[in-house]
């Protein structure tokens, strides 16, 4: 949810309390009662449809890191097996190539660093056999390879994940459109018919229905409600 959404939903959640503290004024007016079921019944399914937007996303940040993760852990031996060498045998070029530390590695963009692996990979591959004694093998570079594949799949779920992510985005935002009509269209006008004979519950009811900022200055313009709430009626 967006923060202008989250005190939004503050707002149901707090409306929907006043609606159920009042059981004998809502039987008044059985559609009232009526809309009360159906805001418990969009409440539940705004939470639920959260939880599926931020489970998508977790899930995709989840995956790709655990590549870019084992990605490091298999190119870090190799890594410094070429910077050993190339130090002994005073192989400038080389070394340059290598200098990198697990740090260096984790501050590269996901873009570089499947590149600068691959560049340490294909240079520990042209002496390989000179890094024998430094506990290198074809199996470890294989590895690499391996993890570097692992990594471009993972980022190549990026249409489909995106594509979950974003319809799961247009639901949530059709929920508190519909929401909002319910409110605004129904149950307002159904408790403005009994404003006269319960004044309490009036006063209680658009009390509710404010919507506070619990953001602050950190709601975007953007995201700030375009259709606010009936102005609660003067005490």
């Amino acid at each position: 949810m967006t923060q202008s959404e989250e005190n939004k939903s503050n707002m149901y959640n707090a409306t929907e309390v006043v609606l159920n503290n009042n059981d004998s004024v809502i039987a008044e007016i059985p559609a009232l009662g009526e809309v009360h079921t159906d805001l418990q019944a969009l409440i539940e399914q705004i939470q639920a449809k959260n939880s599926e937007l931020v489970g998508a996303t977790d899930g995709k940040t989840s995956v790709k890191g655990k590549a870019i993760n084992e990605l490091i852990s298999a190119i870090l031996p190799i890594t410094s097996a070429v910077k050993a060498y190339a130090a002994r045998n005073k192989l400038v070029e080389l070394r340059a190539k290598a200098d990198y530390t697990e740090s260096a590695f984790k501050h590269l963009t996901h873009a570089e660093l499947p590149v600068q692996v691959k560049i340490i990979r294909d240079a520990a591959q042209g002496v390989l056999a000179s890094l024998a004694k430094y506990g290198m093998t074809q199996a470890k570079l294989d590895l690499v390879d391996v993890k570097l594949e692992a990594l471009k799949n993972a980022s190549g779920n990026k249409d489909l994940s995106y594509t979950d992510r974003s319809s799961t985005r247009v639901a949530l935002t059709k929920l508190f459109e519909k929401t909002d009509a319910l409110l605004n269209e129904e149950a307002d006008m159904l408790v403005e018919v009994i404003k006269e004979p319960q004044p309490d519950f009036y006063n209680q009811y658009f009390a509710a229905r404010v919507i506070k900022d619990l953001g602050g200055s950190h709601t975007k313009p953007d995201e700030e409600d375009k259709t606010p709430p009936p102005t609660p009626p003067a005490q």
